[in-house]
């Protein structure tokens, strides 16, 4: 599964564990706060143990269509059973070597790539997260810092009104009590070495709000509110794409302060007088930077007016025991294994039919025969690497750039050239016409001796003669031209000559290796021979498996169409136009029909229209659904 699998099916299982945590706490709204912190820090820490749990919880499926990638990339341009044919034939094929040594020459150009969309995405990921983990791990740094200067608390009353304190609210660890400029509102940090923190103002309180935020703090520890806290603020920068963890992190904020609140009410105080202590509080604190999770701090502004609201509202406050509290901290840690177990798997594929299952059978078994011949044909073309690696050491050297320079020399000379001969093709028209005129040319001889006729003869050639004369005479300086300029191209045809006399040995040795892997390419020839039967197999085989396909596909537009279209309905014409169009992957047991759904639609809208029956709106959902299916089937071969 690639990364974008993993980040969409977790955030989609802690969305959902968030979500039944939302739905409870909005039914217990009207119970005690504690209640719902305890339902929103379960569920928080349960997303951070949903990954961990899923990898050794046994998986539970659920059915989900899900569209599933081609397991292999098929030429457009070939017919089902041509890929079929081809993919069998392409695994006995060999290369083949040939005088052309250039493709052995070429070599792939290893360059940079563009890393691809998971590798960013997981880029992108790790990148906020590390800047959500390290402002919380700078907060706490700095709140280490803080106590590390404070001063302990030495006042012998307030050390007693703790210890009291501490009896009231169960509290059987060690504390320290220290006090901060730094600070202006009292915290809590820490679990194995807690430390109550309070202003350096406190020396000024009462006893009464000295006691409720002694109370508040103390609370704070027993129920280990901070390192719910920090595996919250954890799973923020976890999941910080998710706006929903967010959320669910600031209302377990703002219900452990409230069941604080509760609590401290329980044990006696007024809420109008504790109500005034957390708005006092407020009041003296001064806008300081964010310690990220460094401490559960008192009295935040962001909060107050509601827990104020709650606080003077609620008439009642008692205490939540642990029976109360374990069922509902069991009853939502129990939806961690099962929403992790959850594993969304694809349909099953459609048993093959048994025509189809015996093809491939015997296409599985032409495959094993076929296999002999074709590591013969391998180790054949091993034998071959020997020569390529001598052919592929012999280098050719030419002058390359001396020769472009001598074509460049040339080059005037011979657009000089070419503008003489376009002057004289003239000329050479006049002369082709007066050939013409000599073979249709009619003499005309009066009878007399032989030197009467002769001198017949030459007086009705004079004229053509003088003619010839003149145009030669006409075409003899262009000639003179042409030989002064080939003699300027005599020397530069020289200088290539020997450039390419310099790389015969070379050549010659090509040729020489050339004809010692004759043989070999004759036995390819031969091996290649062998193996045609088996190609003829493979076809017959191919032919076979297109008629079942075509019956499979058929039953299945049957089992979607057959009640929306009369019985005269094309099934066997569109499943053979299907099968047409697709490309038949087989993949261990598996045979995959991979076609475009839109091509599938057209068909079916094609053929079965004016067979409909029944509504048109039926007829509309069982032909999608039938796109659907055969679009993207599958058949099981096993």
């Amino acid at each position: 599964m690639n990364i974008i699998a993993i980040f969409g099916l977790g955030s989609l299982k802690v969305l959902l564990m968030l979500l039944i945590a939302a739905g409870v706490a909005l039914a217990l709204r009207g119970r005690p706060a504690r209640l719902r912190a305890v339902i929103w820090g379960t569920a928080l820490i349960g997303s951070l143990v949903i990954p961990l749990v899923a990898t050794v919880m046994p998986a539970l499926p659920v059915v989900v269509p899900v569209e599933i990638p081609g397991l292999s990339s098929a030429d457009p341009g070939l017919s089902p059973v041509d890929e079929i044919r081809s993919a069998h034939r392409d695994r006995s094929m060999t290369t083949a070597v040939a005088g052309d040594i250039r493709r052995f020459q070429q070599r792939p150009v290893e360059g940079w790539r563009i890393p691809s969309l998971d590798t960013l995405l997981l880029t992108i990921w790790a990148g906020i997260a590390m800047v959500f983990l390290g402002h919380q791990a700078s907060g706490l740094w700095r709140m280490v810092g803080i106590i590390r200067r404070a001063r302990p608390v030495t006042d012998e009353s307030v050390l007693d009104l703790a210890a009291d304190v501490r009896a009231q609210t169960g509290c059987r660890r060690r504390i320290r009590l220290v006090t901060s400029s730094e600070l202006d509102v009292p915290a809590v940090y820490g679990i194995f070495r807690p430390v109550v923190i309070l202003p350096i103002h406190s020396r000024t309180w009462l006893e009464g709000r000295l006691t409720a935020v002694l109370q508040h703090e103390l609370i704070h520890l027993i129920r280990l509110d901070w390192p719910i806290r920090v595996a919250a603020r954890l799973a923020c920068a976890i999941y910080w794409f998710n706006p929903l963890v967010w959320w669910a992190k600031r209302r377990l904020d703002l219900e452990q302060e409230m069941a604080c609140d509760e609590e401290v009410l329980s044990l006696g105080s007024r809420a109008s007088s504790y109500a005034c202590h957390l708005l006092g509080i407020a009041r003296t604190a001064i806008h300081r930077p964010t310690l990220a999770v460094a401490g559960l701090e008192m009295a935040r502004r962001s909060d107050l007016e509601e827990r104020i609201m709650r606080i003077l509202n609620r008439s009642k406050h008692r205490k939540v025991g642990l029976a109360v509290i374990l069922p509902a901290a069991i009853l939502t840690a129990a939806l961690v294994p099962a929403i992790a177990a959850v594993q969304p798997t694809e349909p099953g594929p459609r048993p093959a039919s048994p025509e189809l299952r015996a093809a491939l059978a015997e296409m599985e078994d032409a495959e094993r025969r076929m296999e002999p011949h074709i590591e013969r044909i391998t180790e054949h073309e091993l034998e071959f690497h020997p020569q390529i690696g001598r052919l592929e050491a012999i280098e050719v050297e030419i002058d390359h750039e001396a020769i472009a320079r001598i074509e460049a020399e040339m080059a005037p000379i011979l657009a000089q050239i070419e503008e003489i001969e376009i002057d004289m093709e003239p000329m050479h028209a006049q002369l082709e016409a007066m050939h013409e005129s000599l073979e249709s040319l009619e003499l005309h001889i009066d009878d007399g001796t032989l030197e009467e006729i002769q001198e017949q003869i030459h007086e009705q050639m004079e004229a053509h003669r003088v003619q010839f004369e003149s145009i030669h005479v006409d075409m003899e300086p262009f000639h003179e031209q042409m030989g002064a300029l080939h003699a300027q191209l005599e020397p530069l045809h020289e200088q290539i000559k020997a450039f390419h006399l310099e790389a015969m040995p070379s050549r010659e040795e090509i040729d020489r290796i050339h004809a010692e892997m004759e043989p070999f390419r004759e036995e390819m020839e031969r091996l290649h021979e062998e193996m045609e039967p088996f190609h003829e197999e493979m076809e017959r085989l191919g032919d076979r498996i297109e008629i079942a396909l075509h019956n499979d596909v058929a039953a299945v537009l049957r089992s979607h169409l057959g009640s929306v279209t009369n019985p005269a309905a094309p099934f066997d014409e569109a499943a053979a136009r299907i099968v047409e169009d697709a490309h038949i992957h087989i993949n261990d047991d598996v045979l995959e029909l991979d076609v475009s759904r839109r091509e599938v639609r057209e068909i079916l809208s094609d053929l079965f229209t004016r067979s409909r029956i029944g509504t048109q709106n039926a007829f509309d959902d069982a032909l999608e659904a039938a796109a659907d299916e055969v679009s993207d089937l599958e058949i099981s071969t096993d």
